[in-house]
C-alpha cells in the first residue's frame, strides 16, 4: 500500500473506528517537544493535576489513600502532592487492581497484560486515551529519523500476544498499514534465511525488534554472505533490551543506518526515546520520570537510581509513582537537539541471554519467560543454562501444586527447546543482579553457538 494512503486514509479511518484520537495528539506531543523545559513543566502541572482529580474522584483505593495523606487534588498543589505520596509496584496493582480502576473512563477500561520479561507479569487495565498518547509518541519519535506514519515498517518480535494474533483479519490489517510481524522466538539458520528474503522484498523504511534478536540476525546474515539492500531503510528501532555497544556496531555495520534506542514498557508505556544527537529524551508531554534511591529520594546527578514512572495519559487506571524495576542514570541539562524534552541518562535493565535448543535452534528468552508466566502459584523464578545445553530453573513459589509446576515447566520447556536435560528445584529467594533487578534468564549456551549452522 502506498504510504500517503496509509497515512491520510487507512490509519486515520481505523483509529476513528477505534474512536482514539491519536493522530490529534500526535499534533499536540510534536509541538510540544520544542517548548523551553517551564512551557512543557506547565504542561505537566496541569495533566497532572487532572489525573489527581480523576483518581480521588473515580478509583476507591487512590480516594482512600489521598484521605489518610491528608491530601485534597483539587486544591493541593499537584507536583508537591505527587511528592507527598508514596510508590507503587506490580503487587500493589494485583492487590488492589479493582480498587485501583476507574471503571467509568471513556470507552471502559481495556485489559491488558506485560510479557513478563522481568518475571513478574501483571494483569491491568488501559484505555483509548493512554494507548493514543502511546501511539502519538511512537509516531513523533519514529519521526526524527524521517520515518513517517505509514511508511513500511518490519517488526522482528516475540510477544505471543502478537504473534498468536496473526489470523486472517489482523495479516490483512498489518497488510493495509504497511506493517510485517516475524516472530524473534526461534532463530535457527533456516527461518533467519527466510526472513532475510521477506525483508529484502518488503523493502521496509524502518525495523523495529529486540536488539539481541536483530543482532543475531544480522551476525547470521554477515557470516552466511546475505547483505542486505537498504534501498529505503532509514533507522533500525530497537526497545525490549539494553542495548550494548558491540550490538550497536553489528547492527550499524549490517544496515547502514542509525540504530535508535526507545525505552518503555507494556505496563508502563512509552516512557523515552533517542533522538539523532544521541541523547534518551523522556516523552515528557505524557510521562513524569523521577529517578529515586532505595529510601525513595531522587537521586544526585550521574547516580543510578530505580525508575519511577507517572504516566499523565492513563485513566483507566492511573500509575502514579509506579515502580518500573528499571534502573538509569540521573541526568540534567539540554540536548543540542533543541527539544525542551527532559534527559535520561543510560538505562540498565531488562537483558536476558538467548537459550540454545537441542537442535542448536536460538530461542529468545522470552519464550521461555512466557512459560513461567502461565503457571499459578510462581511468584519468581530463573532460568539457568548451562555449558552443555541442560536447564536448572531456580522457582519461588507460594507452595501450592509445586508437582504439577514441576511437570509442566519441564514438558514446556523441552516442547520449545527439544529433550534437554530439565531439573526445577523450589527455592526461598533468587539473588538479584547488581542492577537491582533479578536475571531471569541465564545462558552460558549462547556464547558457543555458531550463527551459520549448529554447534
Amino acid at each position: 500500500m502506498h504510504p500517503r494512503i496509509v497515512r491520510h486514509l487507512i490509519s486515520p479511518l481505523l483509529e476513528r473506528l477505534l474512536r482514539r484520537r491519536t493522530f490529534a495528539y500526535a499534533r499536540e506531543c510534536d509541538a510540544a517537544q520544542w517548548h523551553a523545559p517551564g512551557q512543557l513543566r506547565t504542561l505537566q502541572r496541569g495533566k497532572l493535576r487532572s489525573l489527581l482529580i480523576l483518581a480521588q474522584s473515580n478509583c476507591p483505593w487512590y480516594r482512600n489513600l489521598f484521605a489518610e495523606l491528608g491530601l485534597e487534588a483539587a486544591s493541593d498543589d499537584p507536583f508537591a502532592m505527587l511528592e507527598a505520596l508514596p510508590c507503587i509496584d506490580k503487587d500493589t496493582i494485583r492487590s488492589n487492581q479493582r480498587d485501583m480502576t476507574n471503571a467509568s473512563v471513556d470507552g471502559g477500561p481495556i485489559p491488558f497484560n506485560t510479557g513478563g520479561s522481568t518475571g513478574e507479569p501483571l494483569s491491568f487495565m488501559v484505555d483509548r486515551r493512554r494507548i493514543a498518547y502511546d501511539k502519538a509518541a511512537r509516531i513523533m519519535t519514529h519521526a526524527w529519523f524521517g520515518v513517517q506514519h505509514g511508511d513500511r515498517e518490519v517488526y522482528l518480535w516475540g510477544s505471543p500476544l502478537e504473534i498468536r494474533g496473526q489470523d486472517r483479519c489482523k495479516r490483512m490489517r498489518d497488510r493495509m498499514t504497511n506493517e510485517l510481524l516475524l516472530a524473534a522466538f526461534r532463530l535457527n539458520p533456516e527461518t533467519m534465511s527466510h526472513y532475510h528474503r521477506q525483508i529484502d522484498a518488503f523493502d521496509p523504511a524502518s525495523i523495529f525488534g529486540y536488539p539481541s534478536s536483530l543482532t543475531r540476525f544480522a551476525e547470521f546474515c554477515i557470516q552466511s554472505n546475505k547483505p542486505y539492500h537498504a534501498r529505503n531503510l532509514r533507522a533500525v528501532f530497537v526497545t525490549g533490551e539494553v542495548v550494548d555497544v558491540r550490538q550497536r556496531r553489528t547492527l550499524s555495520d549490517y544496515f547502514g543506518v542509525p540504530i535508535v534506542n526507545g525505552y518503555g514498557s507494556r505496563d508502563g508505556g512509552f516512557i523515552a526515546h533517542e533522538c539523532p544527537a544521541g541523547s534518551m529524551h523522556v516523552m515528557d508531554q505524557n510521562v513524569i520520570v523521577e529517578i529515586l534511591d532505595e529510601t525513595g529520594y531522587a537521586v544526585a546527578q550521574g547516580k543510578s537510581g530505580e525508575i519511577v514512572l507517572t504516566h499523565l495519559d492513563a485513566f483507566a487506571l492511573p500509575l502514579i509513582r509506579y515502580r518500573t524495576g528499571d534502573m538509569a542514570t540521573q541526568t540534567t541539562g539540554r540536548c543540542e537537539c533543541g527539544r525542551g524534552l527532559s534527559l535520561i541518562g543510560p538505562i540498565d535493565g531488562r537483558r536476558g541471554d538467548h537459550l540454545v535448543g537441542a537442535d542448536g535452534t536460538l530461542t529468545h528468552p522470552l519464550a521461555a519467560i512466557y512459560v513461567m508466566r502461565e503457571l499459578d502459584g510462581v511468584k519468581q523464578f530463573q532460568i539457568h543454562q548451562n555449558c552443555d545445553r541442560s536447564i536448572d530453573v531456580q522457582v519461588v513459589d507460594d507452595g501450592m501444586g509445586h508437582r504439577m509446576n514441576c511437570e509442566r515447566i519441564v514438558s514446556h520447556l523441552r516442547r520449545r527447546l527439544g529433550p534437554l536435560p530439565v531439573n526445577v528445584r523450589s527455592v526461598k529467594d533468587i539473588a538479584v543482579a547488581g542492577s537491582g533487578k533479578y536475571r531471569h534468564v541465564v545462558s552460558e549456551a549462547a556464547g558457543l553457538f555458531d550463527m551459520v549452522g549448529s554447534v
